[in-house]
């Protein structure tokens, strides 16, 4: 079964609508802070919370998590733990938690014997052109921290920023992880009307000599996020400027079950990389969650932005985007070098509304899929593959996938009335098998497929606007 086939088994994005149409210290320096109310506790969520001065020890001092000396004090401590993965642990929530009543800068670093080879900066800037820039730096010479800005920031800026310390932290702690993963949902609730953008950048070793390197993009207009590392590389961007085409977090959140089915039906059939695949999945959820609040219906009354109940059942819900994984090449057959394993596979949406008003607007949206994939495996069910340079060892099949599809939804209107609605899918496929045993090709098979399948949805979208006005009265 084609894993990119629109009405596969592993239902896609594109079909989602029909499925239901039909059935986030050494050396410290800090500025003075302007003059504000008094500076209340900020929890790290890791350090152990505070006493409580009414029922607590009163020879004991409240300290403040996100004061100079308890973040100096934290540094030393995890500089000085055995751990390489807890070396920034509390930290960036702290440091940002500062701006809850504080926009000081904040520079710091001391000797560390962790063998952490690590760096991650969060850049900040606000709608009004601050900017906001905060590192922690890891190496085997010493753990550094820096936070700085570069104009005294508002109440509003002050609290937006400091909403994404929790976030930002479990990013940290994510990226520290063996291997990292991507825990970036709280990042994505950045308040875009008083934050502009917000960037991640990181790179963190693997092993001797290998880094992940993961950069994100959190803006009002987009969102993207690129990782590359040793299994390969992986990139999403998100158009965020069409909110009107945006469906409820319901129907997104099916529509991303949808495309994360696909995705795991092209993994298993060209044998991808479990481990860069899950990164993939983890990364497209994350970046479609938290979406900004969506137009008012005065906002948009009148124009071609004004969509139906009708016009929003036959689209996916999600911002327009562009993915792709590509998995690093091997070539694991000493004696047929061109033979490579490679998985290539990428996925794009696109909406356009056009027309001159509401009542005569014009609605397309348009799915394409595209899988190239070989790889080497055993002509035995279980078998173990061992090629070598002996000609005994090479006993193997060699598989080579092109797929692709495309699925294309319309719908128009004219003085108010629906008049055409339609969706047409397309998908082909193309399996070569090449079969050697002791080094000679004793098999060659080339399976092509085509399909096209085209609907008129015009009665049944007619039927169901009806049903829905009746049930409105």
């Amino acid at each position: 079964m084609n894993p990119l086939l629109i009405n596969s088994a592993a239902s896609t994005a594109a079909t989602a609508w029909q499925d239901r149409l039909y059935a986030s210290a050494t050396r410290v320096s800090a500025s003075a802070p302007a003059t504000v109310a008094p500076k209340p506790t900020v929890l790290d969520g890791s350090a152990t919370p505070p006493t409580d001065v009414t029922y607590g020890d009163p020879s004991k001092p409240v300290v403040d998590p996100s004061s100079d000396d308890a973040l100096a004090a934290r540094m030393q401590r995890n500089a000085a733990s055995a751990d390489s993965g807890s070396l920034f642990a509390g930290l960036g929530q702290a440091l940002l938690g500062r701006f809850a009543t504080d926009g000081a800068n904040f520079v710091s670093d001391v000797v560390s014997t962790s063998a952490a080879d690590a760096a991650i900066s969060l850049g900040i800037r606000t709608a009004s052109g601050a900017t906001v820039s905060l590192s922690l730096s890891g190496t085997q010479s010493g753990l550094s921290v820096s936070l700085t800005s570069d104009r005294t920031l508002s109440d509003s800026e002050r609290t937006a920023i400091a909403s994404l310390a929790r976030g930002f932290q479990d990013a940290v702690d994510g990226l520290g992880k063996v291997p990292p993963v991507l825990s970036l949902d709280g990042l994505m609730g950045a308040d875009t009307s008083v934050l502009g953008s917000v960037d991640l950048h990181a790179s963190v070793a693997t092993a001797p000599g290998v880094h992940e390197a993961v950069a994100l993009h959190v803006g009002s207009d987009a969102r993207s996020l690129k990782v590359d590392g040793a299994a390969g590389s992986l990139a999403l961007n998100l158009d965020m400027t069409q909110p009107a085409t945006w469906g409820s977090r319901a129907q997104r959140d099916a529509s991303v079950a949808a495309y994360l089915g696909k995705v795991g039906a092209a993994a298993i059939r060209g044998h991808a990389d479990a481990s860069l695949v899950a990164m993939f999945k983890d990364g497209f959820s994350q970046l479609n969650s938290h979406y900004p609040p969506t137009p008012t219906s005065a906002s948009v009354r009148g124009s071609v932005r004004d969509l139906s109940a009708t016009d929003h059942s036959v689209l996916t819900g999600l911002a327009d985007f562009d993915a792709s994984i590509s998995q690093a090449t091997h070539a694991p057959n000493p004696m047929r070098g061109d033979e490579l394993d490679t998985f290539n596979y990428d996925v794009s949406q696109s909406t356009r509304l056009s027309g001159r008003n509401a009542r005569d607007r014009h609605i397309d949206q348009s799915q394409t899929s595209h899988l190239k994939a070989s790889f080497h495996e055993s002509p035995w069910p279980g078998g173990h593959l061992n090629l070598t340079d002996k000609p005994g060892s090479q006993n193997y099949k060699y598989t080579e996938i092109d797929d692709s599809a495309t699925s294309s939804t319309s719908i128009a209107y004219a003085k108010g009335e629906l008049i055409s609605a339609t969706t047409s899918q397309a998908s082909s496929q193309d399996t070569r098998v090449r079969t050697y045993m002791v080094a000679q090709l004793i098999d060659d098979i080339d399976t092509p497929s085509h399909h096209d399948t085209q609907r008129d949805l015009l009665p049944l979208l007619k039927t169901q606007a009806h049903d829905q006005a009746l049930s409105s009265n």
